[in-house]
Protein backbone atom coordinates (compact mmCIF):
# COMPACT_ATOMS: atom_id res chain seq x y z
CA UNK A 1 0.00 0.00 0.00
CA UNK A 2 1.44 3.61 -0.67
CA UNK A 3 2.20 5.16 2.01
CA UNK A 4 0.58 8.94 2.11
CA UNK A 5 2.36 11.52 1.76
CA UNK A 6 3.78 14.18 4.05
CA UNK A 7 1.69 17.10 4.19
CA UNK A 8 2.23 20.70 5.54
CA UNK A 9 1.41 21.53 9.11
CA UNK A 10 -0.95 24.00 7.24
CA UNK A 11 -3.30 21.49 6.80
CA UNK A 12 -2.96 19.42 9.41
CA UNK A 13 -4.40 21.18 11.95
CA UNK A 14 -7.09 22.93 9.42
CA UNK A 15 -8.84 25.05 11.40
CA UNK A 16 -12.72 24.82 12.35
CA UNK A 17 -14.04 27.92 9.72
CA UNK A 18 -12.69 26.17 7.54
CA UNK A 19 -14.27 22.92 7.89
CA UNK A 20 -17.62 24.61 8.34
CA UNK A 21 -17.25 26.80 5.01
CA UNK A 22 -15.58 24.12 2.57
CA UNK A 23 -17.66 20.93 3.70
CA UNK A 24 -20.88 22.85 4.05
CA UNK A 25 -20.52 24.72 0.63
CA UNK A 26 -19.73 20.89 -0.68
CA UNK A 27 -23.13 19.39 1.06
CA UNK A 28 -25.12 22.28 -0.32
CA UNK A 29 -23.92 21.91 -4.02
CA UNK A 30 -24.13 17.81 -3.62
CA UNK A 31 -27.95 18.42 -2.26
CA UNK A 32 -28.66 20.71 -4.85
CA UNK A 33 -27.73 18.15 -7.21
CA UNK A 34 -29.42 15.20 -5.67
CA UNK A 35 -32.71 17.19 -5.61
CA UNK A 36 -32.28 17.87 -9.44
CA UNK A 37 -31.65 14.17 -10.24
CA UNK A 38 -34.63 13.14 -7.78
CA UNK A 39 -37.10 15.71 -9.71
CA UNK A 40 -35.77 15.20 -13.39
CA UNK A 41 -37.13 12.80 -15.67
CA UNK A 42 -34.57 10.55 -17.26
CA UNK A 43 -34.78 12.26 -20.64
CA UNK A 44 -32.88 15.17 -19.52
CA UNK A 45 -30.19 17.28 -21.75
CA UNK A 46 -27.78 15.35 -22.58
CA UNK A 47 -25.74 18.47 -23.38
CA UNK A 48 -26.72 20.39 -20.42
CA UNK A 49 -25.74 17.39 -17.91
CA UNK A 50 -21.88 17.18 -20.04
CA UNK A 51 -21.39 20.66 -19.10
CA UNK A 52 -22.48 20.65 -15.59
CA UNK A 53 -20.54 17.20 -15.11
CA UNK A 54 -17.46 19.10 -16.80
CA UNK A 55 -18.07 22.32 -14.30
CA UNK A 56 -17.74 20.11 -11.25
CA UNK A 57 -14.52 18.77 -12.40
CA UNK A 58 -13.07 22.07 -12.86
CA UNK A 59 -14.45 23.30 -9.42
CA UNK A 60 -12.17 19.95 -8.01
CA UNK A 61 -9.26 21.60 -10.13
CA UNK A 62 -9.49 24.85 -8.77
CA UNK A 63 -10.30 23.42 -5.17
CA UNK A 64 -7.16 21.75 -5.72
CA UNK A 65 -5.35 25.24 -6.90
CA UNK A 66 -6.76 26.75 -3.84
CA UNK A 67 -4.80 23.66 -1.86
CA UNK A 68 -1.40 24.16 -3.33
CA UNK A 69 -1.45 27.65 -2.84
CA UNK A 70 -2.35 27.49 0.84
CA UNK A 71 -0.52 24.19 2.07
CA UNK A 72 2.28 24.01 -0.94
CA UNK A 73 2.61 21.01 -3.78
CA UNK A 74 2.47 18.21 -1.20
CA UNK A 75 -0.71 19.19 -0.14
CA UNK A 76 -2.30 19.87 -3.30
CA UNK A 77 -0.73 16.03 -4.32
CA UNK A 78 -2.29 14.57 -1.83
CA UNK A 79 -5.62 15.97 -2.58
CA UNK A 80 -5.24 15.27 -6.15
CA UNK A 81 -4.51 11.67 -5.25
CA UNK A 82 -7.37 11.69 -3.01
CA UNK A 83 -9.25 12.56 -5.51
CA UNK A 84 -8.32 10.32 -8.46
CA UNK A 85 -8.41 7.64 -5.88
CA UNK A 86 -11.94 8.65 -4.79
CA UNK A 87 -13.21 9.09 -8.38
CA UNK A 88 -11.41 5.80 -9.76
CA UNK A 89 -14.17 3.92 -7.47
CA UNK A 90 -17.15 6.42 -8.02
CA UNK A 91 -16.84 5.17 -11.95
CA UNK A 92 -16.76 1.90 -10.77
CA UNK A 93 -20.42 2.37 -8.72
CA UNK A 94 -21.38 4.15 -11.93
CA UNK A 95 -21.37 0.86 -14.03
CA UNK A 96 -22.10 -0.89 -10.73
CA UNK A 97 -25.40 1.48 -10.77
CA UNK A 98 -25.78 1.20 -14.40
CA UNK A 99 -26.32 -3.08 -13.69
CA UNK A 100 -28.66 -2.32 -10.84
CA UNK A 101 -30.69 0.31 -12.52
CA UNK A 102 -30.88 -0.93 -15.98
CA UNK A 103 -34.43 -1.21 -17.16
CA UNK A 104 -35.95 -0.56 -14.18
CA UNK A 105 -38.83 2.50 -13.36
CA UNK A 106 -37.98 5.26 -11.93
CA UNK A 107 -34.31 3.86 -11.88
CA UNK A 108 -33.12 8.07 -11.87
CA UNK A 109 -34.55 8.12 -7.87
CA UNK A 110 -32.93 4.83 -7.37
CA UNK A 111 -29.47 6.08 -8.22
CA UNK A 112 -30.17 9.17 -6.49
CA UNK A 113 -30.73 7.28 -3.09
CA UNK A 114 -27.85 5.48 -3.80
CA UNK A 115 -25.84 8.89 -4.23
CA UNK A 116 -27.52 10.18 -1.29
CA UNK A 117 -26.11 7.17 1.43
CA UNK A 118 -22.97 7.39 -0.24
CA UNK A 119 -22.45 10.67 0.66
CA UNK A 120 -23.76 9.91 4.64
CA UNK A 121 -21.66 6.68 4.39
CA UNK A 122 -18.47 8.57 3.41
CA UNK A 123 -19.12 11.64 5.60
CA UNK A 124 -19.36 8.57 8.46
CA UNK A 125 -16.43 6.70 7.57
CA UNK A 126 -14.28 9.75 7.35
CA UNK A 127 -15.90 10.88 11.21
CA UNK A 128 -15.25 7.53 13.16
CA UNK A 129 -13.05 5.62 10.89
CA UNK A 130 -12.76 2.90 8.30
CA UNK A 131 -12.93 -0.88 9.77
CA UNK A 132 -9.58 -3.11 9.91
CA UNK A 133 -7.76 -4.10 6.76
CA UNK A 134 -8.98 -7.63 7.09
CA UNK A 135 -12.42 -6.87 7.37
CA UNK A 136 -12.50 -4.66 4.06
CA UNK A 137 -10.49 -7.41 2.53
CA UNK A 138 -13.28 -9.93 2.85
CA UNK A 139 -15.85 -7.35 1.56
CA UNK A 140 -13.86 -6.81 -1.12
CA UNK A 141 -13.57 -10.17 -1.75
CA UNK A 142 -17.21 -10.57 -1.53
CA UNK A 143 -18.42 -7.95 -3.72
CA UNK A 144 -15.93 -8.57 -6.46
CA UNK A 145 -17.10 -12.32 -6.83
CA UNK A 146 -20.74 -10.78 -6.91
CA UNK A 147 -19.79 -8.19 -9.63
CA UNK A 148 -17.69 -10.94 -11.70
CA UNK A 149 -21.21 -13.30 -11.25
CA UNK A 150 -23.10 -10.71 -12.34
CA UNK A 151 -20.64 -9.66 -15.49
CA UNK A 152 -20.53 -13.53 -16.47
CA UNK A 153 -24.31 -13.09 -16.83
CA UNK A 154 -24.63 -9.90 -18.79
CA UNK A 155 -21.69 -11.21 -21.55
CA UNK A 156 -24.23 -13.97 -21.93
CA UNK A 157 -26.89 -11.77 -22.81
CA UNK A 158 -29.18 -13.46 -20.46
CA UNK A 159 -33.01 -11.74 -19.87
CA UNK A 160 -31.88 -11.48 -16.15
CA UNK A 161 -29.20 -8.88 -16.96
CA UNK A 162 -30.31 -6.74 -13.78
CA UNK A 163 -29.72 -7.80 -9.73
CA UNK A 164 -33.59 -6.92 -9.09
CA UNK A 165 -34.46 -9.64 -12.15
CA UNK A 166 -32.41 -11.73 -10.91
CA UNK A 167 -33.82 -11.85 -7.06
CA UNK A 168 -36.99 -11.17 -7.92
CA UNK A 169 -37.88 -9.28 -5.61
CA UNK A 170 -40.32 -6.21 -4.98
CA UNK A 171 -37.14 -3.45 -3.86
CA UNK A 172 -34.73 -5.18 -4.46
CA UNK A 173 -32.94 -2.27 -7.07
CA UNK A 174 -33.31 0.18 -3.85
CA UNK A 175 -32.08 -2.26 -1.67
CA UNK A 176 -29.33 -3.13 -3.97
CA UNK A 177 -28.45 0.19 -4.33
CA UNK A 178 -28.13 1.08 -0.82
CA UNK A 179 -25.81 -2.23 -0.21
CA UNK A 180 -23.29 -1.27 -3.00
CA UNK A 181 -23.28 2.80 -2.00
CA UNK A 182 -22.20 1.81 1.81
CA UNK A 183 -19.52 -0.82 0.08
CA UNK A 184 -18.06 1.59 -2.46
CA UNK A 185 -18.05 4.02 0.65
CA UNK A 186 -15.57 2.04 2.15
CA UNK A 187 -13.85 1.26 -0.77
CA UNK A 188 -13.30 5.36 -1.75
CA UNK A 189 -12.76 6.06 1.75
CA UNK A 190 -10.23 3.59 2.41
CA UNK A 191 -8.09 4.02 -0.65
CA UNK A 192 -7.85 7.86 0.11
CA UNK A 193 -6.99 7.89 3.50
CA UNK A 194 -4.23 5.75 2.07
CA UNK A 195 -2.70 8.52 -0.24
CA UNK A 196 -4.13 11.49 1.78
CA UNK A 197 -4.20 10.79 5.42
CA UNK A 198 -5.55 13.97 6.12
CA UNK A 199 -9.02 13.83 6.95
CA UNK A 200 -10.15 17.24 5.90
CA UNK A 201 -8.56 16.37 2.33
CA UNK A 202 -10.17 12.92 2.29
CA UNK A 203 -13.88 14.25 2.88
CA UNK A 204 -13.54 16.91 0.28
CA UNK A 205 -11.82 14.33 -2.32
CA UNK A 206 -14.77 12.17 -1.26
CA UNK A 207 -17.14 14.72 -1.77
CA UNK A 208 -15.62 16.21 -4.79
CA UNK A 209 -15.77 12.79 -6.42
CA UNK A 210 -19.53 12.59 -5.94
CA UNK A 211 -20.45 15.66 -7.46
CA UNK A 212 -22.59 15.41 -10.47
CA UNK A 213 -22.77 11.06 -10.55
CA UNK A 214 -26.38 11.36 -11.78
CA UNK A 215 -25.55 13.31 -14.66
CA UNK A 216 -23.14 11.60 -15.22
CA UNK A 217 -25.04 7.89 -14.92
CA UNK A 218 -27.35 9.84 -17.64
CA UNK A 219 -24.68 10.01 -19.88
CA UNK A 220 -23.49 7.15 -19.96
CA UNK A 221 -26.89 5.15 -20.36
CA UNK A 222 -27.69 7.24 -23.41
CA UNK A 223 -23.86 6.23 -24.76
CA UNK A 224 -24.80 2.55 -23.94
CA UNK A 225 -28.10 2.76 -25.83
CA UNK A 226 -26.63 3.63 -28.88
CA UNK A 227 -23.96 1.03 -28.67
CA UNK A 228 -24.71 -2.46 -30.82
CA UNK A 229 -24.53 -4.96 -28.43
CA UNK A 230 -23.11 -2.86 -25.41
CA UNK A 231 -23.09 -5.60 -23.29
CA UNK A 232 -19.94 -6.92 -24.05
CA UNK A 233 -18.37 -3.34 -23.18
CA UNK A 234 -20.34 -3.67 -20.21
CA UNK A 235 -19.12 -7.16 -19.33
CA UNK A 236 -15.59 -6.31 -19.78
CA UNK A 237 -15.56 -2.75 -17.07
CA UNK A 238 -17.44 -4.87 -14.61
CA UNK A 239 -14.76 -8.26 -15.32
CA UNK A 240 -12.17 -5.55 -14.40
CA UNK A 241 -13.53 -3.91 -11.20
CA UNK A 242 -14.55 -7.39 -10.05
CA UNK A 243 -11.28 -8.74 -10.57
CA UNK A 244 -9.36 -5.33 -8.94
CA UNK A 245 -11.74 -5.62 -5.68
CA UNK A 246 -11.19 -9.26 -5.80
CA UNK A 247 -7.24 -9.04 -5.97
CA UNK A 248 -7.57 -6.02 -3.39
CA UNK A 249 -9.08 -7.90 -0.90
CA UNK A 250 -6.98 -10.70 -1.51
CA UNK A 251 -3.90 -8.72 -0.60
CA UNK A 252 -5.32 -6.62 2.12
CA UNK A 253 -4.40 -3.29 0.26
CA UNK A 254 -6.48 -0.24 -0.68
CA UNK A 255 -5.51 0.85 -4.02
CA UNK A 256 -2.47 2.76 -4.64
CA UNK A 257 -1.80 5.56 -7.69
CA UNK A 258 -0.95 3.02 -10.51
CA UNK A 259 -4.55 1.03 -9.71
CA UNK A 260 -6.19 3.90 -10.02
CA UNK A 261 -4.42 5.36 -12.98
CA UNK A 262 -4.79 1.82 -14.59
CA UNK A 263 -8.78 1.55 -13.52
CA UNK A 264 -9.08 5.32 -14.99
CA UNK A 265 -7.27 4.55 -18.15
CA UNK A 266 -8.87 1.35 -19.09
CA UNK A 267 -12.40 2.67 -18.50
CA UNK A 268 -11.87 5.60 -20.69
CA UNK A 269 -10.51 3.08 -23.55
CA UNK A 270 -13.85 1.25 -23.17
CA UNK A 271 -15.45 4.40 -23.04
CA UNK A 272 -13.76 5.94 -25.92
CA UNK A 273 -14.36 2.98 -27.88
CA UNK A 274 -17.84 2.65 -27.54
CA UNK A 275 -18.11 6.87 -27.88
CA UNK A 276 -16.80 6.10 -31.58
CA UNK A 277 -19.36 3.42 -32.16
CA UNK A 278 -22.23 5.74 -31.03
CA UNK A 279 -21.19 8.19 -33.19
CA UNK A 280 -21.38 5.73 -36.12
CA UNK A 281 -24.70 4.26 -35.13
CA UNK A 282 -28.12 6.02 -36.01
CA UNK A 283 -29.86 7.03 -33.63
CA UNK A 284 -32.98 4.89 -32.79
Amino acid sequence: MTAPQPVPEALMGVPAFLWVVTVGILLALVARDLAAGWRTPPESSLRGDALAVGGYLLLAVLFGVAVLGLGGASAAGAFFAGWASSLAVTVDALFVFLLIASRVPGQHRIVTLGVGVAVLARVALVAFGVPAASVIGWISVLFGAGVLWSAWRVFRHDDATTLPTVLGKPGAARGAAVLAAVVLALFSVSATVAVTGVAYLVLCANLFALLGFHRLFRLTRSLVERVPDASVGLAVVLVFIGVKSVLTGVTATAQDTQVTLLSLGMIAVVAALSAITAARTPSR
